[in-house]
């Protein structure tokens, strides 16, 4: 497999916990083989019988259950902190689930049949993800045996990400089905994961982006900043914060603009995220002034608008700088490849 793509095989994760890792003495101690769909998928997944894996798997339900749970927390981290309504955050989910469905069965029905997985040059935001947060190095660490609740049954699957360096759990449900006696129909326990991954990114980054930030900040220089709450809309609906900055310019080349953002700390890493862009004319001490609005779609904006907030719960960062020359100097976003 091209190592480009190799990072889309996270899904098929899903397919190796339910279909054949849990082929355990525990297991094997707890059900009959002919009893157990983890191994019976398995056998199928070898056989490359996909009809037979799906009698086991309902391997629809398994992506949907991934989907939902890694998108609401994509979501709530990417796009959450700029939106202004929940017919745009819906946006952004349906259509990034139906990429994250239709590229995850694809794979796995491809691996299922041939045992390998190819795609197209150009990826998609949900098969950059895949490649991105290392879910195909992930290792199963353990496997708890069965428990009945009510007509269900659960197993807990520890999981390890040695790319990211982080665990999580997955529970797989068991449901009784007319032509097999259990059948897996949904996982549990991948919006942890996305949680795992974004704090490790972060880490990654932090570290890589450490001597780009130091030297953004000999060059924009932020000495103080305050914050005046303008009162809210007519409506009653959001608040607008005015925030003065004041900033020492020294560089050896003249500056055309100065990126970042405005970002108030939520509880839980739920922050508010505001983005800017300064135009700069000449050095030296200067006086700027940014705009926030507090969203009522935001948790961390919320709490600020009911309860307040305290100067050191706001702070600014500085992601970017652009010379006048075209040149610029910028944070990482993403790891390199």
């Amino acid at each position: 497999m091209n190592p480009k793509y190799i990072g889309i095989a996270a899904i098929v994760m899903l397919i190796l916990i339910v279909g054949g890792i849990f082929a355990s003495r525990s297991w094997y101690q707890h059900k009959q083989l002919n009893e157990n769909p983890s191994i019976l998928a398995r056998q199928a997944m070898e056989a490359h019988d996909l009809e037979t894996f799906k009698r086991y798997v309902d391997l629809d339900k398994v992506i949907a259950s991934a989907a939902e749970e890694i998108l609401t927390e994509h979501i709530n981290f990417k796009f959450a902190p700029t939106a202004y309504s929940m017919d745009e955050l819906q946006g952004h989910y349906d259509k990034l689930k139906s990429d994250f469905v239709n590229s995850a069965r694809a794979a796995a029905e491809e691996f299922i049949l041939t045992g390998k997985i190819t795609f197209p040059n150009d990826l998609t935001e949900a098969q950059d993800f895949f490649k991105k947060s290392g879910v195909a190095s992930c290792e199963i660490k353990s496997i708890s045996k069965p428990v009945q609740r009510d007509d269900s049954r659960f197993m807990t699957v520890l999981i390890n990400n040695p790319q990211m360096k982080f665990s999580f759990e997955v529970e797989l449900m068991l449901e009784p089905a007319e032509d097999v006696e259990w059948r897996i129909t949904g996982a549990k326990g991948f919006g942890d994961y996305y949680k795992g991954y974004r704090r490790m990114l972060r880490r990654k980054l932090d570290s890589l982006n450490a001597p780009i930030a130091r030297q953004m900040e000999s060059i924009f220089k932020v000495k103080e900043f305050n914050i005046k709450n303008e009162g809210s809309d007519e409506y009653g609906f959001s608040q607008t914060l005015d925030i003065e900055i004041k900033a020492s310019i020294l560089s050896d080349k003249p500056l055309a603009q100065v990126h970042g953002n405005i970002i108030l700390n939520g509880k839980d890493d739920n922050d508010s995220y505001t983005p800017f862009a300064i135009d700069i004319i000449g050095q030296g001490l200067q006086t700027f002034h940014l705009t926030k609005t507090l969203n009522p779609f935001i948790k961390a904006d919320v709490d600020a608008m009911k309860h307040g907030f305290r100067k050191n719960d706001l702070r600014i960062e500085i992601t970017e700088i652009i010379f006048a020359d075209g040149t610029n100097l910028k944070e990482l976003d993403s790891l390199p490849d």
